[in-house]
């Protein structure tokens, strides 16, 4: 996005493809004292355009870079308005996650039982001893959820023990049919065994193993398990038991979530809220972005029309804005207090979501006016004095085209 002049001097403003149109005449340069100041005894007045295109580029780019703030407050589905947090009373029994636009609402979990995954552990086996595994092609069943993978494995003639038990898990993983294997070794004897699990919690994900050609799961103790499959049961503001394959349990539709990690004889509150420092933060953003772009209207007030200062300041002028700590300071910027902000937010966090993003709140009024200014000729920008330049400017590049060798001469004389 850029802003700059053309071989005629006119102003292009950010997001322009084309040049804006100046419309000019000779009848507009009325005031020969005023060009002869600015125009023919200064350094050539090319300098004074460019000065004003600067001032008006640095203007609209703090512009754009303020409504990208309020336009992040005023998101439907996903703004830090509608950030939420999850707080648990008892983060060892129960956690919670929330995302945009839960409910703000308290929970009772109680947890009578949690979801398990099936575990079938082996004997420790030597690791140095030669493998008590078939020579050769072992094959064997693991049936879960009703489907049965047959898995294979090569024992070779020398393999101990460890390398057999290795091959075995490698196997079993390479499968990925929903049961791990690991190796499990024995701190003090350093002696290992194989050990399956189901990769999810539930009793719908029970498994059998069965050896097909050779011993492999029998002659490592892989039969029966030591941790049975089994479903969460749990009930939630004092409702009726209820199950599930899974710790994770839903409380909204998708928005907000409960995990259940222990037993808990009380139940634990689970409190879904705003997440007001993230609002917090994006309001303080926005005061930023509009503070640097009332210090680019400063920069540029040599040339830039002071009814866009008037208008801008105007918008951030009201009481409803100081009630919830967005105060204006002496020098028309913004102050944010971020501690009345809170406990705005904690009294009445709608309301004051509502002065900062609702319809004609703060964050849509100075988005309405970047847009405008956005919209709008760059040459409306500027001050009667920095327009009558331009257009002359304009005006003289015109009649050069027309009298390359008598025009520039001609202008500067018709001054005296």
């Amino acid at each position: 996005m850029t802003l700059s002049i053309n071989s005629y001097n006119s102003m292009y403003p950010i997001n322009r493809t084309a040049p804006l149109s100046f419309q000019y005449s000779s009848s507009q340069i009325a005031n020969q004292s005023f060009f002869s100041k600015y125009v023919v005894k200064s350094k050539p007045y090319e300098q004074y355009i460019k000065t004003a295109a600067t001032g008006i580029m640095n203007f609209l780019k703090s512009a754009q870079d303020m409504q990208a703030s309020t336009q992040k407050l005023m998101q439907k589905d996903n703004s830090s308005i509608q950030a939420r947090t999850a707080e648990s009373s008892d983060g060892n029994k129960v956690t919670a996650t929330a995302s945009a636009g839960a409910a703000s609402k308290t929970y009772e979990v109680k947890v009578n039982a949690i979801a398990t995954s099936q575990t079938i552990s082996g004997t420790f086996l030597s690791k140095v001893d030669t493998s008590v595994v078939s020579k050769g092609i072992n094959q064997f069943n693991i049936t879960i959820g009703g489907k049965t993978t047959k898995i294979s494995a090569v024992i070779s003639d020398n393999d101990t023990n460890d390398q057999a038990l290795t091959k075995l898990k490698d196997a079993v993983n390479s499968a990925k049919m929903g049961v791990t294997a690991s190796i499990v070794t024995d701190d003090i004897t350093g002696n290992k065994k194989l050990e399956l699990s189901s990769d999810k919690t539930g009793a719908d994900q029970a498994f059998e193993v069965k050896d097909v050609t050779g011993n492999a799961m029998s002659a490592t103790g892989v039969k029966n398990a030591t941790q049975l499959a089994s479903n969460a049961s749990y009930s939630v503001n004092g409702g009726a038991t209820q199950t599930s394959q899974s710790n994770t349990i839903d409380l909204e539709k998708g928005k907000a979530a409960a995990t259940l990690m222990a037993l808990s004889m009380e139940s634990v509150k689970i409190q879904i809220k705003p997440d007001e420092d993230k609002v917090i933060a994006q309001v303080k953003d926005l005061v930023l972005r509009y503070n640097t772009m009332h210090d680019r209207l400063n920069e540029a007030g040599g040339v830039m029309n002071s009814s866009v200062r008037k208008r801008i300041e105007s918008l951030v002028s009201s009481s409803s804005y100081e009630r919830i700590g967005i105060h204006r300071k002496g020098d028309d910027t913004l102050k944010l207090d971020e501690e009345q902000l809170k406990k705005s937010l904690s009294s009445n966090f709608e309301q004051t979501t509502k002065a900062i993003s609702g319809n004609y709140g703060l964050a849509y009024r100075l988005s309405s006016a970047a847009e405008r200014y956005n919209e709008v000729p760059a040459s409306s920008l500027l001050n009667s004095k920095a327009r009558q330049v331009h257009q002359f400017a304009m005006y003289q590049s015109s009649m050069q085209m027309a009298m390359p060798t008598q025009a520039s001469g001609w202008i500067v004389n018709s001054f005296y």
